[in-house]
């Protein structure tokens, strides 16, 4: 999987699709952070630094419901028995990293986030001038009154799964009847309360066989919505489940779709340059404060109670699959990675993998796997 070009002239592209893009939408909608994306840009390339664009925190362990391809259901059902949750103050703290490393974008997933009863407050506990809140939720709970207490507290876009335009499919992936006219519901409660909404769909490869990746894509369109492709990645339930992978005939219509200004995929709004660069300008923080590059890969770079998020963001920094941006999703199309990393997860002990006891990253990190506190 080829990596993509780097340059000042690439990173002025980059730029000016992120300004056509996004600007509009923040000068209207949140004009006081214009002063921290300005700071951000300088420091990528005037002090070719580093800068993080978002980060993913998990908020909640319990869900109320099963879908059959959840990627985070190992990693939950170990934080419910450990029982070691992170306290509102640690929550602060880790965002607060977050935030520092350069993020503008916090998105609070889970299980299902708004199980949490303290939701309302962790959004405020990101102010306007560093960055947004976006919630990732399955929609069942967003009723008019959750969306505007979502609206008061300062939630900028929630983030609906979505998984079929048919609703009798989408119910039995979820495993929950009526799970799409709820989706349906909370889309027009959000709108109401002043939040834009995006859907994410986890797209497969029978998916775009047999249509339903341009039947989301007029969904989307038709509610005035943002529809946000997922690759599959063969992890959490879907552990050994290959099959669901894109050929590169579904890519071709997937790049088809990534035209129109409404389709999304992670990779499509990067700061540098468009692609999958987890552990770069993403990462991922479970329930129990154990840092991933992504919600994809499960290798735990660190825990923010015993170090620092700088300090584990720059261990990440180091890991040679993550220092050049790739074109396609690295946990779903990258060969090597996954046979030197990924297939060693389903078969450790823990839902995430210690970096440090990790064999290949012992043999190739050996100072950087010493340096682990746990």
């Amino acid at each position: 999987m080829p990596a993509l070009n780097e340059g000042p002239l690439q990173s002025a592209r980059q730029l000016v699709g992120l300004v056509r893009t996004h600007l509009g939408t923040v000068l209207k909608r949140k004009p006081q952070l214009v002063p921290k994306l300005a700071i951000n840009y300088a420091r990528m390339n005037l002090m070719d630094q580093l800068v993080l664009r978002t980060a993913s925190v998990n908020i909640e362990s319990g869900c109320n419901a099963t879908c059959d391809h959840c990627s985070a259901d190992h990693m939950m059902d170990e934080t419910t028995k450990r029982a070691d949750h992170l306290s509102l103050e640690e929550y602060r703290r880790s965002i607060d990293g977050f935030l520092r490393a350069g993020a503008v974008s916090i998105n609070l997933t889970g299980g299902e986030p708004m199980l949490n009863p303290d939701v309302y407050d962790i959004i405020k506990m990101v102010p306007p001038w560093r960055g947004v809140v976006n919630i990732q939720t399955n929609g069942l709970l967003i009723d008019d009154e959750a969306a505007r207490k979502l609206g008061e507290a300062g939630c900028y876009i929630v983030m609906i799964s979505l998984h079929s335009h048919r609703p009798e499919e989408h119910d039995d992936l979820l495993n929950v009847p009526g799970a799409f006219d709820k989706v349906m519901a909370a889309i027009d409660n959000c709108q109401r309360h002043g939040m834009g909404v995006i859907l994410n769909c986890t797209l497969t490869h029978q998916k775009v066989a047999d249509g339903t990746l341009w039947e989301m894509v007029r969904l989307a369109r038709d509610k005035g919505v943002t529809v946000n492709f997922v690759q599959p990645c063969t992890t959490g339930k879907w552990d050994e489940n290959k099959d669901v992978r894109l050929s590169g005939d579904d890519y071709a219509e997937f790049d088809k779709a990534m035209k129109l200004p409404w389709v999304v995929w992670e990779g499509k709004s990067n700061y540098k340059e468009n692609g999958c660069r987890p552990g770069l300008e993403r990462m991922y923080m479970s329930a129990s404060g154990d840092v991933i590059p992504c919600a994809f890969i499960h290798l735990n770079f660190g825990n923010v109670r015993k170090e620092s998020v700088q300090t584990i963001w720059q261990r990440m920094q180091s890991f040679e699959y993550f220092q050049q941006t790739k074109e396609r999703c690295i946990a779903s199309n990258d060969e090597t990675f996954y046979s030197e990393y990924i297939e060693g997860i389903v078969q450790h002990d823990d839902a995430l993998f210690p970096i440090e006891d990790h064999p290949r990253y012992q043999q190739t990190h050996p100072e950087e796997a010493a340096s682990v506190i746990r």
